[in-house]
């Protein structure tokens, strides 16, 4: 079986399979034990299998089979009294499932109760402590667990009188096409990686839109709170959630969930101020690049189309820049990042234009703490490269470095380290003579990024042209501004700032100039170091 499929079984019976085991076991320590068992033991089979029949059928036979073992391996560890154990005959999965649908609803809804409400009554009444047992157990005054036992019993009462129903969520779950960041993500990854589950997900978009406690959050995406409790804990750890009064969470990430109006509106927004820049800026480039060669640059095969690539991509994302302060948005988080979360929705429409020819990653910018060099890269649809941040090392051009000064040579232990350069392609082998595959510029400056030499040489970007910024920056605000709930929208203004220097309008630049033909196409070789510069002291020998 696929594994889409094997996610929306697993996901239409995760509760199920939680009552079920609740109903056998009558503990919810246990009952989560025995759940994420027999979870495991479904979601491995239906893997392994195709064409069944039966489903409901062959999940009740897994599960009885799972709960089995279990049952054996509690004998044995004395967790459990055979005396307290039923082995149903079989019969329909739901029909178990059902019966003593009342007690169950009770079970159901204890789950719903504050953490320390839920574990007061689960040792009162289902492990049968006396209040001064809890009370010292839990390290809490004996009128404290009487009072949340008392606050506990009220509030079943008046959840059993209600019928609770699934939110939007439990129905019709959302998913996000793409999650990235902005700033330096950390040692566990970013955005992606914290919200892989389609679970973090749902429980992420469940609050973005207003603030919501974690029984709400349940609510809307019909599962048990215990479920949720654990996924929002480390949402709020690592930034992407805070809590605010009332004991509510609310999403601290950019979620963006667009319409075919909207994109369709920006694409035609980013078309027109590309085609300005185009006119406006990028001859300026052009004029000052023509005598490279007096300005210490290295330019594979001595290619001005190939440098120009770079630095038309460069120069608008560095020049056409006004100061916005990100630091009061970016999130330092415990892992080291220190970036804003961002995230795409699942789009349900189509657009009358091919994404893929706008999509980029970048500006990626790597900073060697052991050589006088640095380094910058833009993907685009351009270029050959895969893996995007998380294969653009450091370590990478530390290695093209030491090529260049000569420190790397073909001995076996240094091997690994050409194998990666050929890999990468900022390395080729031409008639058994290695040659250096990314344009470099001579520059041994430390504050490279806003005092090197190709930034000090770039034009200034004209008075005219800081206005026409402006404008672009509030027609884009107008259009996104919807979007977005009121706690983002500080975040969305000061993120439609700067609209000319996006990759938005870089990748439509480069489209444009193709198609004027003051760019040409890369060859499939400069592909691999296409829109990449790497500033240092030495330069490759031509």
């Amino acid at each position: 079986m696929k594994k889409q499929e094997a996610d929306r079984i697993i996901t239409e019976y995760t509760k199920k399979l939680f009552g079920f085991a609740l109903s056998k076991t009558g503990n919810i320590s246990q009952a989560e034990e025995l759940a994420s068992l027999i979870i495991l033991e479904v979601y491995t089979t239906l893997l392994n299998r195709e064409n069944i029949a039966n489903i409901n059928g062959y999940i009740y036979r897994i599960s009885q089979n799972v709960y089995a073992r279990f049952i054996d391996e509690a004998k044995r560890s004395m967790h459990l009294s055979l005396d307290e154990v039923t082995i149903p005959a079989e019969n329909d999965f739901a029909d178990d499932i059902i019966q003593g649908e009342t007690y169950r609803l009770l079970r159901s809804e204890i789950t719903y109760l504050s953490r320390t409400q839920r574990e007061i009554v689960v040792l009162h009444y289902y492990d049968k402590l006396k209040l001064d047992e809890i009370s010292k157990r839990l390290s809490i005054p004996l009128g404290t667990v009487k009072w949340h036992l008392y606050e506990a019993k009220n509030s079943l009462k008046e959840r059993l009188n209600c019928m609770r129903t699934k939110g939007n969520l439990g129905v019709k779950p959302i998913e996000f096409c793409s999650m990235g960041h902005s700033g330096s993500p950390g040692s566990m990854g970013d955005t992606s990686d914290f919200l892989k589950k389609r679970l973090t997900q749902n429980i992420a978009y469940a609050a973005y839109h207003e603030a919501k406690t974690i029984n709400e959050i349940a609510e809307e995406l019909g599962v048990s709170p215990l479920f949720i409790e654990d996924e929002v804990a480390v949402l709020e750890e690592y930034g992407f959630m805070d809590k605010v009064s009332g004991g509510k969470f609310l999403t601290n990430i950019l979620i963006i969930e667009s319409t075919k109006e909207i994109c369709e509106q920006e694409h035609v927004l980013n078309n027109k101020y590309a085609k300005i820049v185009c006119e406006k800026y990028v001859p300026l480039l052009f004029e000052t690049m023509r005598d490279y060669k007096e300005k210490e640059i290295y330019i594979p095969d001595n290619d001005f189309n190939y440098l120009m690539w770079s630095v038309i991509t460069y120069a608008i994302g560095y020049k056409l820049v006004r100061h916005v302060d990100y630091d009061s948005f970016s999130i330092k988080r415990k892992d080291g990042g220190d970036y804003i979360a961002i995230a795409d929705m699942e789009m349900d429409f189509k657009v009358s234009f091919d994404w893929f020819l706008y999509g980029a990653c970048g500006d990626m910018t790597r900073v060697s703490e052991k050589y006088p060099m640095n380094a910058w890269q833009l993907d685009t649809y351009y270029d050959s490269r895969s893996g995007g941040w998380r294969d653009s090392l450091t370590s990478d051009y530390e290695f093209l470095y030491e090529f260049i000064t000569g420190a790397l040579k073909k001995e076996e232990c240094q091997i690994e380290k050409f194998q990666r350069l050929y890999k990468k392609g900022y390395l080729l082998n031409n008639i058994n003579k290695d040659e250096v595959n990314v344009v470099i510029i001579k520059d041994g400056g430390k504050n490279w990024m806003t005092n090197n030499k190709l930034a000090n040489i770039l034009p200034a970007v004209t008075d005219e042209l800081i206005e026409i910024g402006k404008e672009f920056d509030d027609e884009m605000y107008r259009l996104k501004k919807v979007m977005f709930p009121a706690h983002m929208q500080k975040l969305c203004k000061a993120r439609t700032n700067n609209c000319l220097s996006s990759n938005s309008v870089r990748t439509r630049v480069l489209e444009q100039l193709l198609a004027s033909g003051m760019l040409k196409q890369p060859t499939e070789k400069q592909k691999h170091g296409l829109n990449t510069i790497m500033f240092c002291d030495t330069l490759p020998i031509q």
